[in-house]
């Protein structure tokens, strides 16, 4: 993924309070071995929308999932081919019951609701299976596999249950319970909004193009500007819309302004008038044609510049002209999925300089709050920067990327990989040119690694993956 972001200053404080959950000052004291566990978190990413039914009284509502691939258990085939290597059947359900009770809303949204009594009215099913070319896609939480749930409600009051299985699982476990109100389309006040990663703009008649949904949950890719699909109940052609795009702190349930990063008006050009959203997959992308008809409702599609904002999280909030109470909004949060593993923690980020600068040094940009270590630490790496005039740097990325994978390929029991001489020259001098290993007889491993003007040659020392560096 390319980037055109540098590490702010909120930067660091965002991902502790806002990524992680967790308050700042509980960090204090963290390794990296506990960021680098926290990193390889296994996740399911759930969307869940409403759309116009098949009948004017009717709503679609809709479920849309992500699950990565480190959270499924994968088998290998007996017989691999080149793409299909490993497999993993998965599966996700949901069902639907009538409740009675609406003023409820408050403790069901906590997930610790109870359906039983409760008249069941709808089920659904997808079944599929995850296929990876090789080890390493198995463990990787930038490979998953989407797929979408679609039921048909009339007008009421509802609570569901998600379930989902993997591998060859009987019974589902529960991913989600929540209560949900369903309102006729024509008679809702507030509209959702929809996040998705392109919109392709159709200029025939049949259609007003197709949109590719972010399929991520409240999240969208850090760095990466994308579109929001907004319903407009009760459009009037004269009437006039604005967006804005706040910064906000997220606690328990209170969600806090902090400032505001982007403001425009709606576009006329924006608005699609007698939209109808058709669902559809792609390359097992999940993606919605914006159907042109007269039955259908209005609708804008707005691209967010989220390559201009920090990591952080956000709130869009669409409202009428001369009007206060907002017309749609949503919560999205930005996500850097390939941060490097360090960077979740100041001193950690600090500590791990250690292989380029002198103790020293590191001592000094520990010293005083987070707020002055963070001020330093960035001070540090603007002096570095390749590309001042960008908010991503990319040199800094590469040094912490560097960490990362001489701990996930040099680690032994006994030492962790960023501490190996190996992992010391890989994160000095980067990855080699070429590697040879050669095995004399009756003498340890050798391992040689070539670069342009220099190599370096690494003997083992054990019979655990540890070698030293005996030749430079």
């Amino acid at each position: 993924m390319a980037f055109s972001k540098k590490l702010s200053l909120f930067l660091l404080f965002s991902i502790l309070t806002s990524l992680l959950n967790i308050p700042a000052n509980a960090q204090r004291g963290i390794t990296y071995q506990q960021l680098a566990n926290q990193q390889r978190e296994q996740n399911i990413f759930i969307d869940n929308f409403t759309l116009p039914g098949s009948q004017p009284e009717t709503v679609r509502f809709v479920t849309t999932f992500r699950i990565d691939y480190n959270l499924l258990p994968f088998r290998k085939y007996d017989s691999p081919d080149e793409q299909k290597n490993f497999f993993s059947p998965v599966g996700m359900s949901i069902e639907i019951f009538r409740d009675p009770n609406p003023e409820a809303d408050n403790r069901r949204r906590r997930d610790d609701f109870s359906v039983e009594g409760l008249e069941p009215v709808e089920r659904s099913f997808w079944r599929d299976t995850a296929f990876a070319e090789n080890y390493e896609q198995t463990k990787s939480k930038n490979k998953f596999i989407t797929g979408r749930l679609d039921t048909e409600l009339k007008p009421g009051s509802y609570s569901y249950i998600l379930q989902f299985t993997r591998g060859e699982e009987v019974d589902g476990r529960t991913s989600r319970k929540r209560y949900v109100k369903v309102l006729p389309y024509g008679e809702k006040k507030k509209g959702n909004i929809v996040l998705a990663e392109t919109y392709r703009r159709d200029e025939g008649n049949s259609s007003y193009g197709t949109i590719d949904l972010l399929n991520f949950g409240e999240n969208v890719y850090y760095g990466q500007d994308f579109f929001t699909l907004i319903h407009l109940p009760g459009y009037e052609a004269s009437d006039s819309y604005s967006l804005e795009v706040n910064r906000v702190e997220v606690n328990d349930r209170d969600t806090t302004q902090v400032a505001t990063v982007h403001s425009a008006s709606i576009q006329q050009t924006d608005i699609l008038e007698g939209s109808r959203p058709e669902l559809t997959s792609s390359d097992g992308d999940q993606q919605l044609v914006l159907q042109n008809t007269p039955e259908g409702h209005t609708y804008a599609v707005v691209k967010i510049p989220n390559s201009q904002f920090m990591n952080a999280v956000y709130q869009i909030r669409v409202t009428k002209e001369e009007e206060t109470s907002p017309v749609a909004e949503t919560i999205f949060r930005s996500r850097w999925i390939e941060m490097p593993t360090s960077l979740l923690n100041v001193d950690v980020a600090i500590d791990m300089l250690r292989f380029i600068v002198d103790d020293q040094t590191i001592r000094e940009m520990k010293s005083g709050s987070n707020a002055e270590k963070e001020k330093k630490f960035r001070a540090f790496w603007e002096k570095r920067d390749p590309t001042p005039n960008t908010e991503y740097n990319e040199l800094m990325a590469e040094y912490y990327r560097r960490i990362d994978h001489a701990y996930e390929q040099f680690s032994t029991i006994n030492v962790n990989g960023y501490n190996t001489d190996q992992g010391n020259i890989y994160i000095k001098f980067g990855p080699p040119e070429n590697v040879n290993r050669k095995f004399p007889p009756g003498e340890p491993a050798v391992e040689v690694w070539e670069y342009p003007n220099r190599q370096f040659v690494f003997r083992a020392v054990s019979g655990f993956g540890e070698f030293k560096l005996v030749s430079d």
